[in-house]
């Protein structure tokens, strides 16, 4: 009795219909299980890692689905911009500047091909700046000792160093670079920051990954966007600490800032900043900030010292000029003079 009720069950119809649909009801909540958790496994998080380089606090951070990818992405990035440091720094004795520097006056150095790049685009910086930016500079930044508390140089010792600034003395031969002048000492302290942060980018694009930031103590440059959309970066007021005076929105593009408020000492009631004008070695006066966006780390950060130097008026005409560049000058007044295309990336 019970084998044929068992039997006329599975040969009755609605059954085995039954039997279909639970199955594929089955299937379907599978799907949809698999679903989410492929969804959550996608959904793209930040990591970040901070490091003391260049002299600077240097944040490395990258947005991605994969968290081994985003490690090795920052990894890379580091090992980038700690090779541009090791060839470009003046505390360095070993790097291809300091050897450059001691060979001044007497005999031309072969250094690595980057470090002949960061110099070309200095040199190019300083013409279309008429000399406001000049990597020649050292020997009078370091009378200021701008890295420990600060001083005034000695009236002696200030004007020779000053006599001997001048880019159209560093002759470059190949890979071979000289220093005309016994004396001369460069600095790529207006440059190198943002080189470094290009290569640590490129490095950070052939491991694959579209979205990331990195910001070198106020030098910046923003790639793809960050895990809530535009990658925001804010512009700080020169006199009120902790304040912002513009926001950006950033993608592709890079930001830098020169201010007198990054480096200076105080000294009979007078403002001493790292600075320099290269034709009187004195801190440049009539601008408190200088902030310029621009494609590359680079070019925006050799601008902001340009600028800074050049004042309000030329500074800004000089921004204008130049294409994909734009910029805000805040003078001694406090009062902020935006270029013409800027106002796009500011976030209100």
């Amino acid at each position: 009795m019970h084998k044929k009720n068992r039997e006329s069950r599975i040969q009755n119809p609605e059954f085995r219909k039954l039997k279909i649909f639970i199955l594929l009801l089955s299937l379907c909540l599978l799907s949809l299980v698999s679903a989410f958790k492929s969804e959550a496994e996608n959904i793209k998080k930040r990591f970040s890692e901070t490091r003391l380089l260049m002299g600077t606090v240097v944040e490395v951070i990258v947005i991605s689905d994969k968290e081994d990818a985003a490690r090795k992405s920052i990894a890379v990035a580091f090992s980038a911009m700690e090779r541009v440091d090791r060839l470009m720094s003046n505390f360095k004795e070993d790097s291809d500047i300091s050897r450059i520097n001691k060979g001044a006056g007497s005999e031309a150095v072969e250094v690595d091909s980057d470090v002949v790049e960061v110099i070309k685009k200095s040199i190019y910086y300083s013409e279309i700046s008429d000399g406001a930016f000049d990597i020649t500079i050292g020997g009078v930044e370091e009378l200021y000792d701008f890295e420990d508390k600060g001083r005034i140089p000695e009236k002696g010792k200030f004007k020779n160093s000053v006599n001997l600034v001048g880019y159209k003395s560093i002759i470059i031969n190949g890979n071979r670079v000289r220093l005309v002048k016994k004396g001369m000492k460069l600095d790529l302290g207006g440059i190198a920051k943002g080189y470094a942060i290009d290569k640590g980018i490129d490095a950070i694009r052939k491991n694959g990954v579209a979205d990331a930031l990195i910001n070198a103590g106020g030098d910046i440059r923003a790639i793809g966007e960050s895990e809530n959309g535009q990658w925001k970066v804010g512009v700080l007021h020169p006199r009120e600490n902790g304040k912002l005076k513009d926001t950006l929105l950033l993608k592709n593009l890079s930001v830098a800032t020169s201010g007198d408020y990054r480096k200076y000492f105080i000294s009979g009631g007078k403002r001493y900043h790292h600075i320099l004008n290269p034709s009187t070695g004195l801190p440049t006066e009539g601008v408190q900030s200088v902030t310029i966006i621009a494609p590359f780390a680079v070019d925006s950060d050799a601008l902001a010292t340009a600028v800074f130097v050049l004042g309000k008026k030329r500074g800004m005409e000089l921004i204008e000029k130049l294409k994909d560049v734009e910029g805000i000058i805040i003078d001694s007044d406090g009062l902020a003079i935006y270029s013409s295309g800027v106002k796009k990336y500011i976030h209100n």
